[in-house]
């Protein structure tokens, strides 16, 4: 019998240069709507002030195990509200469905989105 709380929550980091503003996001566990009360003001902060920088974005999904209901509305309406608001975005992930949605995602973006299995190659193409 195992009596442990499952990790969960979305860790953040944000670098910036004189011309770029990078954002790192890792999901772990199954998120929840609390997670997201705390993850979205401080991206909205970030984006405010990173006015006329290039913005890109990494999504690593490689530990995630999904959302409660809430947090499944949160997180669409997180990705609605920013479409338009990265220049790039890559999607570092293991299963199937994560390539697909990043392949839809891609249409609804005026940025450019790609799907990697591992964190090194997205860096890679998120840094040229």
């Amino acid at each position: 019998m195992e009596d442990y709380v499952k990790e969960h929550g979305i860790s953040i980091g944000i670098k910036r240069s004189k011309k770029r503003l990078f954002i790192e996001i890792a999901m772990i566990g199954k998120l929840t709507h609390e997670d997201y009360k705390i993850f979205v003001p401080m991206i909205d902060k970030a984006l405010k002030e990173a006015k006329e920088l290039e913005i890109d974005l990494l999504v690593d999904m490689r530990k995630f195990k999904g959302w409660d209901m809430l947090a499944a509305w949160d997180d669409f309406k997180f990705g609605v509200k920013h479409r338009n608001a990265f220049d790039k975005m890559a999607i570092v992930g293991n299963k199937k469905w994560e390539k697909t949605s990043s392949a839809m995602m891609s249409h609804m973006m005026k940025g450019k989105s790609k799907f990697f299995q591992e964190r090194g190659p997205a860096l890679t193409w998120l840094m040229k």
